[in-house]
């Protein structure tokens, strides 16, 4: 018997965990498979590292699974984190294809800085 919480694992004649409290199973389910290169869709490319903070916290927020390919070697050559790393290129966020078309639509709802402050302007009589 095993806890499924904490992985604790118990004898025969044990149904809840002393530590969880939760109810022992016989075995724990088999961890998910992590998505293979072909399986993930590139969702934005971009060297700026505000952009992939923005669309990091906003994944997070919609729970988004992602992936960044790329950002750790940007700073490993000169010059990594202005513009893009003409030697590595730019940081690409991909999600499991399954998530792709949810990425994309959250991505292209977010208001643009042009049209953010079209907005913000009052009205002119």
């Amino acid at each position: 018997m095993v806890c499924p919480e904490c992985g604790g694992e118990y004898r025969d004649g044990f149904f809840e965990c002393t530590d969880c409290g939760v109810a022992l199973v016989e075995q724990l389910p088999a961890p998910a498979a992590e998505p293979t290169a072909s399986d993930l869709v590139t969702v934005v490319e971009t060297a700026d590292p505000a952009e992939i903070a923005f669309v990091e916290s906003l994944f997070l927020e919609e729970g988004i699974p992602y992936f960044k390919k790329g950002e750790s070697i940007q700073d490993l050559f000169a010059l990594g984190r202005i513009g893009v790393n003409v030697v590595t290129g730019p940081v690409l966020i991909q999600v499991p294809r399954e998530h792709a078309e949810a990425a994309t639509q959250l991505l292209e709802d977010v208001p643009t800085e042009v049209e953010a402050e079209a907005d913000s302007l009052p009205e002119s009589e």
